[in-house]
């Protein structure tokens, strides 16, 4: 199922920023319940001091905030307890091998397969337990059975996308001893005198393992390209070189999820300015981060030829809209645990006589 197209940004900006305030009938946090709360026994005070009875005493003015308060929040609060994300989300956000892209059509506001954040925070918990559960018996399975089975997840996008926060936050649920993290920079000396797939090759995870590149070998078909680092036929190239690369992996048993982290260039820029103004965040600002802004129509083509030319069934795309940094977290964490229930590992049985260690543990 391709990814559904959306509104343009900007079209219904408007309206995706209102779907993040509470609203009658949506779910709300806990914190948005106390708000509410909060502005209904302010409006009982006032009704209380403007009635032209006798004046309240305390506990009588007390009972009537509380009892106003209470019929103000039950009328607004419809459901308290979300409904839980119904489906999986990868065809939502997969798209279609072989299928013109148009990067335009899809709004980096958008939440797809979601109604509110109150719905994802609600569900993280059980989540992040999923997750977890499902890299132990990848890496059992691996340890104890001897599966070659892993998975590969690629982020890509451009600068202030959310790649390291992404990392961040799922690395956060996971067990170090099963990942594998490379964060690809600018090609070192050593690695320019070999095939651009050469240092790409040796970051790959090991069997049960679950690797993460921040960054990746598509570098060399997008900074390469716009900064004219390699000749047109060279990089004509290497889009084969990557299909064949990407192949060779799920031939050997690796999952590759890769995707594209769609951010627009308003929350780019508002992201680069709130690293100049904070004091914490400075050292995260590169002036080349300005450079390639400027250049963010030829980026953009580039993401969409290496996005239509590297879309394989091996080895589909993604797109991930991330202006809202919630979402974004969210959709690659439910495409990394879709990724390992599609592997569906199990736990090894154990190769020895299960009575016999039982008897010998409690002899010992």
């Amino acid at each position: 199922m391709a990814h559904a197209k959306l509104s343009k940004p900007g079209k219904n900006k408007g309206k995706a920023e209102k779907a993040d305030k509470p609203a009658k009938g949506k779910p709300l946090k806990p914190a948005e319940v106390e708000k509410l709360a909060k502005k209904a026994a302010k409006q009982a005070r006032k009704q209380a001091e403007k009635s032209k009875d006798r004046p309240l005493r305390p506990e009588q003015a007390k009972a009537l905030v509380e009892k106003v308060a209470a019929r103000y929040v039950e009328a607004e609060v419809a459901v308290l307890i979300p409904e839980p994300v119904a489906g999986p989300i990868g065809p939502l956000l997969r798209l279609e091998p072989g299928a013109a892209v148009d990067l335009d059509a899809f709004d980096p506001r958008a939440t797809p397969g979601v109604a509110s954040r109150a719905q994802v925070e609600a569900q993280l918990p059980e989540l992040s337990d999923r997750l977890s559960s499902l890299q132990e018996r990848l890496y059992a399975a691996a340890v104890g059975a001897g599966s070659a089975r892993r998975v590969l997840l690629v982020l890509q996008g451009m600068d202030t996308s959310g790649k390291g926060g992404t990392v961040r936050h799922v690395v956060g649920l996971l067990d170090p001893n099963g990942i594998r993290i490379k964060a690809f920079k600018a090609p070192t000396e050593q690695e320019r005198a070999h095939d651009f797939l050469w240092r790409v090759r040796s970051e790959t995870p090991e069997a049960g393992q679950i690797g993460i590149f921040d960054r990746s070998h598509y570098e060399d078909v997008l900074v390469a390209k716009v900064r004219k680092l390699a000749l047109p036929m060279h990089i004509g190239r290497r889009y084969g070189a990557i299909n064949k690369f990407e192949q060779s992996l799920a031939a050997e048993g690796c999952v590759v999820v890769k995707c594209f982290l769609h951010i627009s260039p308003e929350e780019q820029r508002e992201r680069l300015l709130a690293r100049l103004e904070d004091p914490d965040k400075r050292w995260k600002y590169n002036p080349t981060d300005v450079d390639d802004r400027l250049l963010w129509p030829q980026f953009q083509e580039a993401y969409k030829v290496a996005i239509e030319r590297c879309g394989t069934e091996a080895a589909p795309w993604h797109l991930i809209p991330a202006d809202r940094k919630w979402y974004r977290n969210y959709a690659v964490l439910r495409l990394l645990i879709e990724a390992l229930e599609g592997i569906d590992p199990q736990y090894p049985p154990g190769d020895y006589d299960l009575a016999a260690e039982r008897a010998r543990v409690l002899a010992s």
